[in-house]
């Protein structure tokens, strides 16, 4: 349970104002160091400064910072430099009751700031840095200095252009999810809606869940991809049992090749000898293959039973679990058969990832970059908000830190589902999904070396270029991506046959009218659907 919200981060960054939010919201304390550091020493800060020193100031506020980490449900507003010291984070570091989270922002944007402040709250508030012959420089300077320590955080957020409520919003969801609670979200289309939860450990709900949608159903037929099972056995066996449901319970194979009319009729032959009726519910417990063949099943055996769906990989957690796309692939193409099927229910438990291969969790930060980058297209999403949330969390992302791996996922589903909400069969909008697909999906197709999140890596680096090449977006642009993809440990190109991969392009069900849609990066920032592409560009 978390006790202590600590804000760091550089003077400008909004620290005072998002900490009486933050509290205002959970309702807990606020503990303002600069504030307390004044009360004690009976001086405005810049008189501290100058009539008693930096040390003085400093003494002061490691003594206040001390003293606030023995409160509980405070929230901890420090000063720029308050935590630019080791003993302050052997205390931070090791004490699970404190959530530490990190406001970046700009130097240009901490200079206008801290001027505004200045100009508004008058001398009170003028920071030493201001009256250096070049401001600007010397915060980049002092930012540079303590960048290590503001990175030890457990979340850093960016604050540059963003609202003080939305950030607020951002760092109750991070306590609460630090806390053990899970996130609750829904997406409703016409005819159905789907209830989403979000959180480590949420997969325990399960049975209490299928009691709640589902009581009537007389069998929960659980199917569950190989890789999975072989780790979540004991779980997926006493799922029945703890709901009061008798639960059939089915190994998948894993890979492309189970998701074809072949795995689909071992399915419905499955279901039907064992007695399968209209208010039963299929459960699908893996990653994509699973829950695109067991979302398909359920749309169609009995002409349609309930479906949840428990995503035990990343790339599943954030994109094909939700929004109902159901499918099989042909030999003509990837997810060529198929059906709109929303599930009612979305279990999503991070845990599961603690399991997965190494590549496989890799391959699925590849549909995270995508959201990324598309955001700014999505409504209510914003521009360039959580690619700077990438940008500055990717190490604690790919260790499966908590809770901003939670908050990640959650911030994904969020994006994905507002897309299907406003287009739920893909009438245009939710084409902006497919960025980086066009490509991907015919390198994927062409022979499955890579694995889906990989051939979406390269499939976005190909867009960003043709973009380059379309006066779009810079080469900046595109150096951007491909360091973002590093970090997480993706391909930026691949070794594939061109004729091949532009075969199977031409049977991408995305066409329109038999012109092949685009969805390219544009210089604003987000995406937009083209049917100009020239095939030079295509080629280069």
């Amino acid at each position: 349970m978390i006790e202590r919200v600590v804000l760091v981060g550089f003077s400008g960054t909004g620290k005072s104002t998002i900490a009486r939010h933050v509290a205002g919201r959970l309702g807990w304390d606020v503990c303002d160091m600069d504030a307390e550091i004044q009360r004690r020493l009976g001086l405005p800060i810049p008189r501290i400064f100058r009539e008693l020193g930096e040390p003085e100031f400093r003494r002061t506020e490691a003594t206040v910072f001390r003293d606030a980490l023995r409160r509980h449900r405070v929230v901890i507003d420090t000063g720029g430099g308050a935590v630019a010291n080791e003993a302050i984070w052997e205390v931070l570091d090791g004490d699970p009751a404190t959530l530490t989270i990190a406001l970046d922002a700009s130097p240009e944007t901490i200079l206008q700031r801290l001027r505004d402040q200045l100009a508004t709250a008058g001398e009170a508030t003028r920071r030493p840095m201001l009256d250096a012959a070049d401001p600007l420089a010397r915060i980049r300077e002092l930012k540079r200095s303590r960048e290590d320590f503001y990175a030890r955080a457990r979340v850093t957020l960016p604050v540059d252009g963003r609202p003080v409520e939305r950030t607020s919003g951002d760092i109750v969801e991070l306590v609460r999810l630090a806390s053990g609670e899970p996130t609750d979200l829904s997406l409703v289309v016409p005819g159905a809606a789907s209830r989403i939860l979000v959180g480590p450990g949420t997969r325990s709900r399960v049975p209490a869940l299928l009691r709640e949608h589902w009581p009537r159903a007389r069998h929960a037929w659980l199917a569950v991809d190989a890789g999975a099972y072989a780790h979540h056995r004991a779980w997926a066996e006493g799922v029945g049992e703890a709901a009061g449901i008798p639960a059939c319970v089915r190994e998948v194979a894993s890979g492309e090749a189970s998701k074809s009319l072949a795995g689909l009729g071992k399915l419905y032959d499955w279901m039907i000898a064992g007695g399968v009726e209209r208010g039963d519910v299929a459960i699908a417990a893996g990653g994509g293959v699973v829950g695109d063949l067991v979302g398909f099943a359920a749309a169609t055996v009995l002409r349609g039973i309930g479906l949840m769906q428990v995503p035990t990989t990343l790339l599943a957690m954030v994109d094909s679990s939700v929004g109902g796309k159901t499918a099989i692939n042909h030999p003509g193409g990837k997810n060529l058969i198929g059906a709109f099927y929303q599930p009612a229910v979305v279990v999503v438990d991070p845990q599961f990832l603690t399991s997965l291969p190494a590549r496989e969790l890799r391959a699925g930060w590849a549909e995270v970059v995508k959201h990324a980058m598309i955001e700014a297209s999505v409504p209510g999403g914003e521009n360039g908000f959580l690619r700077g949330v990438l940008e500055r969390n990717a190490r604690a992302l790919a260790r499966l830190e908590e809770p901003v791996l939670s908050w990640v996922i959650r911030r994904n589903i969020a994006l994905k589902a507002a897309v299907v909400a406003a287009d739920e069969r893909e009438a245009r909008l939710r084409a902006i999904l497919n960025f980086g697909h066009t490509i991907g999906h015919g390198i994927e197709a062409a022979g499955f070396a890579l694995l889906h999140g990989e051939a979406v890596a390269v499939g976005m680096m190909a867009a960003m270029t043709i973009g380059v090449r379309k006066g779009l977006v810079t080469d900046a642009d595109r150096d951007r991506l491909a360091r973002l993809l590093r970090a997480f440990g993706l391909p930026t190109d691949a070794q594939a046959d061109a004729a091949h991969v532009r075969a199977k392009m031409a049977r991408d069900k995305k066409k329109d009218a038999g012109v092949q849609r685009w969805i390219l990066p544009v210089a604003a920032g987000g995406v937009e659907i083209r049917t100009d592409v020239r095939q030079e560009d295509v080629d280069a």
